[in-house]
């Protein structure tokens, strides 16, 4: 994605599209999972950007409110993503705490439940935990 069409984006959500806030995003939009603000922070300082964890955090805060992303708490950590038409949810391992999304969720089947009892789901957040593969000694 070029930074303009990320300036489109930020710009579209009322966000000024500073540098800062364009390599935030390309990092998010890069990843195919969720990821904290010390991993982004990471991300960044290894393509020699000079930035803080405190205005990567701030960043992310400000695209969890205008819609741009989505913030999970995993294991009491935050995570974020780039929001997409979906939600996911992710296992998570208790060894060496890789994340996998789990791919089928299966909430709509609760919700309906839910709407017969007249209760109606404003969230969720769903956390899985166990031991991977390759921490369970079965790496192929």
């Amino acid at each position: 994605m070029i930074n303009q069409d990320i300036k489109s984006i930020l710009n579209l959500h009322n966000i000024k599209a500073t540098w800062q806030r364009i390599e935030i995003y390309k990092v998010l939009n890069s990843s195919n999972q969720c990821l904290s603000a010390d991993e982004i922070l990471n991300m960044l300082k290894n393509k020699n950007f000079k930035i803080n964890l405190a205005t990567v955090y701030r960043n992310l805060e400000l695209f969890v409110q205008n819609g741009i992303a989505v913030k999970s708490t995993i294991n009491r950590k935050h995570f974020f993503e780039i929001k997409k038409s979906s939600h996911h949810h992710y296992f998570v391992c208790i060894k060496c705490h890789e994340k996998a999304e789990i791919v089928d969720c299966k909430i709509n089947l609760i919700e309906e439940e839910l709407n017969k009892m007249n209760f109606k789901i404003l969230d969720h957040n769903l956390e899985v935990y166990g031991i991977c593969d390759k921490c369970c000694g079965r790496e192929e």
